[in-house]
C-alpha cells in the first residue's frame, strides 16, 4: 500500500479499481482527520462551559505553529498522494501522468478564476468520473 501512495511516481500505474479504492480511503483519511480536529473544538467549548470568549482564546493557544506545521504537513502528504494516484491512473489509460496532472490544475484554476468556484469542483469531479470509468490503455498509443 505505501509503494502504491508514495512510491513508483514516474512508473506506476493503477487500474480502475485500485483507484477508486484508494481515491476513497484518502478521502476518508482526510474526513475523519477533519472530524477530529472539529470534535476537539467542540470538546473543548463544552469543558470551557460555552463561554464563546474563553474558547475562542483556548484555541489560539491549541492552534500555535507546530500545530500549523503538522497539519500543513499533513494536508501536502494528502495532496502528493491525490496526485501521485491521479498519475498513476493517467498513465494506466495511456496519456503522461504528470504532464497531464499539470494541464488539469491549470484548466482548473482558469475555471476557477474566471467562471466560478463550483465550475472548478465539477470539473474535478467529471475527470474523477472519467479516471474511474475510461478502461486500461484506451488513449494508448497503438
Amino acid at each position: 500500500m505505501i509503494n502504491t501512495l508514495l512510491k513508483e511516481i514516474k512508473t506506476g500505474r493503477l487500474l480502475r479499481l485500485q483507484y477508486l479504492g484508494y481515491s476513497l480511503f484518502i478521502s476518508l483519511l482526510v474526513v475523519v482527520f477533519v472530524a477530529a480536529v472539529v470534535f476537539a473544538i467542540g470538546a473543548g467549548e463544552h469543558i470551557l462551559g460555552g463561554n464563546l470568549q474563553d474558547a475562542q482564546n483556548q484555541l489560539r493557544e491549541w492552534f500555535t505553529l507546530p500545530f500549523m506545521i503538522v497539519f500543513g504537513i499533513f494536508m501536502a502528504s494528502i495532496l502528493f498522494i491525490g496526485f501521485n494516484l491521479m498519475a498513476k491512473r493517467i498513465r494506466d489509460i495511456g496519456l503522461p501522468g504528470w504532464w497531464s496532472i499539470l494541464v488539469i490544475m491549470i484548466i482548473s484554476g482558469v475555471l476557477s478564476y474566471a467562471v466560478s468556484q463550483q465550475a472548478s469542483s465539477g470539473f474535478h469531479t467529471l475527470i474523477w468520473i472519467l479516471l474511474v470509468l475510461v478502461p486500461t490503455n484506451a488513449l494508448a498509443k497503438k
